[in-house]
Parts: C-alpha cells; structure tokens; sequence
C-alpha cells in the first residue's frame, strides 16, 4: 500500500536582519517495501531521503556545543518546559493494555511547537563537544563498558506501573529516590503519545511529542515543551552519572493502536491526529523510508537526545510482537540513528533491539539485546552482545527476594537484569531496591 503524504512545513531562519519565514510543501510516498538480508548494514543515506522540509533546518542552525541542549528555531511561540507529572497520575498500563490518564484532558502544547521534519534549532555537538562524553557506553563480548573499557556495575530501575513517576519517561522524583540505592540506569519511553483523556496524564501538563490540540496530535508540528523536558530529565539524571535508556518508538502504542482498544492514546493513530492519518497499520512492519512521519520521530529523538553521553538507544518496547513484525524497521532505524548522529557531530551510542529476532540481534550496528521475561537471561540469547531483561509482569508480582534473586542471577551468568516496577508496594520496593543495593553473594 502507498500512501501520499504532504507535509508542510514553516521555517524561521534567524540571521542578521531577524527572522523570517520559509514554507516548503513535501510530498512523499510511503512504500512498503523490504529488504531480504537482514543482517546487511546499508549506507544510512539510503534510507534516510531528508530533502526539502528536513535539510530546510539546515540554514537556521547556530554552530554550538552547549551541554544544556538545543534551542528550538521555527516555533510558532516557544513556551518553554513544564513541570510535569510531579502530581502523580493514572498508571498508563503499557504492560497490560488497560486504558490509562482518563483523568486528563487538558490541551497540550497548543502554545508552541516546531514544523515536524526540521531538525531543531541550535546543533549541538557540532565543534565535537558531547555533554557528558565520560559516560559513553561501548559493548565489549556481553559486556557493557565504560570509557577505558571498565565493565559497568549494572543497576537499572523502571517506574512502570503504578502512577506517577513521570511514566512513561520518568521525573526528577524518581531519578532522586533510585538514586539513593544507587541505580545506575533509566528508561525513557518517548511514546508518541497522547496526553489527553486515554492518554498519560502524568504529562498532561506539558503534553507529548508532537502538539495537542483538541486531543489531538498535529503530526506536523513537534512540541517543543516536551522536547525541553526530556532533555531537561535526561540532563538531571547525566548530573547524579546515571545513564538513560531512550526507547525511541514504542510498540506497546502500536500494537494497541492497530487492536482499537486504547482510543485517546496513540498520535499515530488516525483518530488521534488532526491529519487524520493511520501511521499505526504498518509501524514496525516495514523499512522506514522516505523521510515520512516515522523517518521524522526517529530523527527528532535521536537529534534531542543524541548530544547526551549517558543516552543509550532501544529500537522500540515490545517492537517484536507488533502485527507483522520486520526486521527491516530495527535496521532502517539503525541507520537513521548512525546518520542523524552524523550529520550533529554526535558521538556513536549504543543501540539495543527488544524484538526478539535473532537476525536483528546478529546484525552489525546491533550493540544489545533487551527481552522481556520473568528471569534472568541466558547470554546464549544474545549471541555475544550484552544482554538485559528489562520487563516481566508475574501476577502476583516479585516479591523484593525474588526478584533480587533474579538481579543475582542474571549477574552470575554475566547478562543483567533490570528493577521493574510491575505493580509492587512503595513498601517491596524500598525492600526490593535495598537488596539490589546490598550486592549479591
């Protein structure tokens, strides 16, 4: 199936005389097709068509390499980041598909927002500077390491789910109380979500990627509140030397988007937009190509957050058991990723796959695995790269000895096992967290 997209896009290039505004209209075709080795690395030029609208961003970048992030060029009002989420909220259920946020409602980020298809505004990174560069991760065998090749002493803690937190990312609240047993690891799901009724109100206030208006995501116009924020979190967490795990697309919006069953939360589905487009039917199941809405998000998230040392990448939570799964989607995002990287003067971060296929896991450009399971993992699974576990939802949950018994196993085979919330007390887990602290025999 083709789908003709037209994308406009208002451009405010800022030089001597101020500001002015530049409209390119961009039509492209979405084509389904595939590749038929999954293992082979393609130049990341070719799947990354970014003419136009995209390479417009160009001519408004200011040359900086400042640690606090990019300041957005071509907002219609640039409202700056709101504090979100701090009030706690519904829990948004990614685990179990439950309808979350259904007290929320409020428009967000009707009050600015950047053209989707730009890259933003100032570059980081560009003069070779990298906010935080002594913490970049490299995989050694199923080792993650550190600058020197130090091997890491892995603790990782996931808030989902149970309200508040700032879930689906996570808030200043959460990176200060793991802190305090030592976590060393983050996770940040940037959806994209809505954060209306059904969507998740614990970012209600500051609203999603893209902006909200009417309850509805403007595919074309990027939310530069939100942009703020997670930079503004990922930086919080680089100041305490913790690490945080970006998963850049996630499946758990899909695969409910394409089922019906959670109206209000995904801004891809066709009546979650203003656009009126279904970027749902084929998430995940196709080559990214085209420079098209799925190309955009991935350029956006990694152009945000790529400046960050303490960032690693997941190609997208539960991609796997997305409808009609291909390879080719984690190996086209691989390649976006390596060239928006590029194109900023970004160091190379890791990149993880929670697909489960073996073939994506093999593949070159690859660095781990993440699976979902409720034990440890078994480095077999991961044919030589790091190998983590980051979700399992046992009902009843983990008790804090289990699930550290877990945490200890995974650490004796040599693979790595994350804390998951899933649906423990704030009273497991203090306990749970404490054990974890305490090391393992």
């Amino acid at each position: 199936m083709r789908r003709t997209n037209k994308i406009a896009a208002t451009l405010c290039v800022v030089g001597v005389l101020g500001c002015s505004e530049v409209t390119v209209e961009k039509r492209g075709a979405r084509d389904e097709g595939t590749k038929d080795d999954v293992s082979d690395v393609s130049d990341a030029s070719d799947t990354s068509d970014t003419s136009d609208v995209s390479n417009m961003s160009d001519a408004a970048h200011s040359d900086a390499g400042d640690d606090t992030g990019a300041r957005d060029i071509g907002s219609v009002t640039d409202g700056g980041a709101l504090d979100a989420g701090q009030d706690g909220g519904q829990d948004a259920g990614q685990d179990g598909g439950q309808d979350a946020g259904q007290d929320g409602g409020q428009d967000a980020g009707q009050d600015g927002g950047q053209d989707a298809g730009q890259d933003g505004g100032q570059d980081a990174g560009q003069d070779g500077g990298q906010a935080f560069a002594g913490m970049l991760l490299s995989a050694a065998g199923g080792t993650l390491t550190l600058p020197g090749g130090a091997p890491v002493e892995f603790s990782g803690a996931i808030s989902c789910c149970g309200g508040a937190y700032g879930w689906p990312v996570f808030d200043e609240a959460w990176v200060d109380y793991v802190d305090g047993y030592g976590v060393k690891f983050l996770h940040a799901r940037l959806g994209p979500f809505l954060t209306g009724e059904g969507g998740e109100s614990d970012w209600t206030s500051t609203g999603g990627g893209y902006v909200e208006t009417g309850g509805k995501a403007d595919l074309s116009r990027f939310n530069t509140a939100f942009w703020a924020r997670v930079r503004a979190l990922i930086e919080y967490a680089g100041g305490k030397g913790i690490w945080v795990e970006v998963d850049i697309a996630d499946g758990w919006g899909m695969k409910h988007c394409r089922w019906g069953d959670t109206p209000g939360y995904s801004a891809w589905d066709p009546a979650g937009n203003i656009q009126g487009e279904d970027w749902c039917d084929d998430a995940g199941s196709r080559e990214i190509i085209g420079a098209d809405v799925h190309e955009q998000w991935v350029r956006k998230a990694v152009f945000e957050t790529g400046r960050y040392g303490n960032v690693i990448y997941q190609d997208g939570n539960e991609i796997g058991i997305v409808g009609g799964y291909a390879p080719e989607w984690t190996l086209s995002i691989r390649n976006i990723v390596r060239d928006e990287e590029s194109r900023n003067g970004y160091a190379r971060h890791l990149l993880g796959t929670n697909s489960g296929d073996e073939g994506v896991i093999k593949a070159v450009g690859i660095d781990f695995a993440e699976f979902h399971q409720d034990g440890a993992a078994d480095p077999g699974q991961c044919h030589g790269k790091p190998c983590l576990v980051n979700e399992y939802n046992p009902d009843p949950p983990l008790t804090p000895e289990e699930l550290h018994a877990e945490f200890c196993a995974a650490r004796s085979m040599g693979t790595y096992f994350w804390y998951w919330r899933h649906g423990q007390t704030k009273q497991q887990m203090d306990q749970t967290l404490g054990l974890i602290a305490g090391g393992c025999d």
